[in-house]
């Protein structure tokens, strides 16, 4: 008989001797009470907030996404400037500047038959200054209503409002916010927000409007320069 040599054994390792845990400090459980407490309380604030919260009204919902792509819109199409600076600059003082004999080269866009008055409507607040101003555009007659509803009530804005009404034969079919801030060197109007919108045909007006108004107070201003270059010249002998 044949006996299998046995493998010599491996030393076994020493098993270290279990060190017990401190025990917890009347601190360290407080403290440990203190987060899971502050966890609890921030699990039940946040289901009480979603509880109390009302249901998303689908229709307010839709009303959000519309204004918001609306201005959208009018912004990247430079209606929002057309519409919410450059026009209200232009025709503001139109009811005055008109009984002037010059009133026509004030006129920086192919306006015709122009029509203009100033008046004042009683506000929730306070007197509402309107200018109204109506003239034929592209076979198209146009009235702006611009209302000035004069300066924020809170103490120490600098900021005024007001707003513009665009009305194409007869029909209203865009209504600006406006704001301007007066504390700035050059305050002009500006847009605001939008208050109502139709898309059509007079929307390609306004921006021709506005290019031609453009274009005419670039010439003024290069006239004006070049004017003054002139009179520089006739005074400069180099010999």
């Amino acid at each position: 008989m044949f006996w299998k040599k046995k493998e010599p054994q491996a030393p076994e390792e020493p098993v270290p001797a279990t060190v017990p845990e401190a025990p917890m400090t009347q601190a360290d459980i407080l403290r440990e009470s203190a987060v899971s407490l502050a966890a609890a309380l921030k699990q039940y604030s946040d289901a009480a907030r979603k509880a109390a919260r009302p249901d998303e009204d689908p229709e307010l919902k839709n009303a959000y996404e519309t204004v918001a792509a609306t201005e959208k819109l009018v912004k990247e199409s430079r209606l929002a400037y057309a519409l919410g600076r450059c026009l209200p600059e232009h025709v503001k003082y139109w009811p005055s500047w008109s009984k002037r004999d010059d009133f026509e080269k004030h006129v920086g866009f192919d306006a015709e038959d122009i029509e203009a008055s100033s008046s004042e409507e009683q506000g929730a607040y306070r007197n509402v200054n309107v200018s109204t101003v109506s003239f034929n555009f592209k076979g198209t007659r146009y009235q702006l209503n611009l209302r000035d509803d004069g300066m924020s009530s809170a103490p120490g804005d600098p900021f005024r409002f007001g707003e513009i009404e665009v009305v194409a034969e007869g029909k209203r079919v865009a209504r600006f916010g406006l704001i301007e801030d007066i504390s700035s060197e050059f305050s002009t109007w500006t847009f605001s927000d939008v208050r109502t919108l139709l898309v059509g045909p007079w929307m390609q007006h306004v921006l021709d409007m506005t290019a031609q108004i453009e274009a005419s107070d670039e010439r003024r201003r290069n006239e004006f320069l070049d004017e003054r270059v002139r009179a520089a010249a006739r005074e400069i002998d180099l010999g």
